[in-house]
């Protein structure tokens, strides 16, 4: 469905990953959006009718499951929301926020028409990062394998039952957030993040994409065997070469760095736009995006100068 809808421009589809520099726009905090469905409904087609971007997305937390969890969350005015303090063992408890979440995608799916509507969750090796503590699950996958075994079967399990509660509201495709996965080897990651992606991606009925921010390149490879339709990496990994490690019908996002987007100027990102994508205009599965989450201080004129770039350039 995914690479029929974005296969059909003519020119580049464009879906950054975008949420926090519009909350001060409407005067919503993230506490307010993330907790109250309407809100986080109102900035989501705030965002798609605002920037006319492709597709309708909830915002990207990677605290959701963790703190469903029993992690602790700090939550600011328009910053995305951070861990303050884990755990030692994961205890899962559906939270105010999980199924805010939910109705979100309940909500985005009765606005939308003929628009595919996307939801993020995390990834069970970044989940329980999450949880537990990036340093300690990455510890014992190495030290204590059996224990780490344990709590990414546990996390996975709250994981995949957050997102079978998102299809059944409608989403059309959930975008899996496994950036911690980036920090481990090729084969760390066949034994620890792999199989847990793709124990949730069997039991979905809608398609996934594999969001893999940091430096991935290592991992491309193993990305189809987990069963996504897609992947979403990094500015590192230059488009030219990523569609040479795929299939011509596996869908690739990317890859402006987000944070060069908020401090540049708009005819540097402009030129930088045009650079990242004449070079991949006869591919059909490229879907313009930014390696990661757009910062929350970014300038509005940034965000759309690059949208606006992407929509120029047809492809061939």
């Amino acid at each position: 469905m995914l690479k029929e809808y974005f296969g059909s421009f003519e020119r580049f589809p464009v879906v950054p990953i975008l949420g926090y520099p519009e909350l001060p726009a409407l005067k919503i905090s993230v506490h307010e959006c993330l907790f109250d469905p309407e809100k986080h409904f109102r900035i989501a087609k705030y965002i798609f009718q605002e920037y006319e971007i492709d597709s309708l997305l909830t915002l990207l937390d990677l605290t959701v499951e963790a703190e469903a969890l029993g992690a602790q969350v700090k939550y600011t005015e328009y910053d995305a929301p951070q861990i303050i303090k884990h755990i030692q063992e994961p205890c899962y408890k559906e939270t105010e926020k999980m199924n805010a979440y939910i109705k979100t995608v309940k909500k985005l799916k009765e606005y939308s028409k003929n628009v595919p509507v996307g939801a993020y969750i995390t990834g069970p090796y970044t989940a329980a990062g999450q949880t537990i503590g990036l340093e300690k699950i990455i510890k014992l996958s190495y030290m204590e394998p059996e224990k780490a075994e344990i709590i990414l079967e546990s996390v996975t399990e709250t994981v995949k039952d957050y997102a079978r509660k998102i299809e059944e509201e409608g989403a059309d495709y959930i975008i899996i957030a496994e950036p911690t996965s980036s920090l481990i080897s090729k084969e760390r990651f066949k034994k620890c993040s792999k199989p847990y992606i793709r124990n949730i991606t069997r039991e979905m009925k809608i398609e996934t994409v594999l969001h893999i921010c940091g430096r991935s390149k290592h991992l491309l490879e193993e990305v189809t065997e987990t069963g996504v339709a897609g992947i979403s990496i990094d500015q590192n990994i230059p488009l030219q070469e990523a569609v040479t490690k795929f299939k011509e019908d596996f869908l690739i996002l990317g890859n402006y760095s987000p944070a060069d987007l908020a401090k540049e100027t708009p005819n540097i990102i402009k030129e930088k736009v045009i650079k990242m994508l004449n070079p991949v205009k006869d591919s059909k599965n490229i879907i313009a995006s930014t390696g990661c989450d757009i910062p929350a201080k970014t300038p509005p004129e940034n965000i759309k100068t690059f949208i606006q770039t992407v929509k120029s350039i047809k492809r061939e």
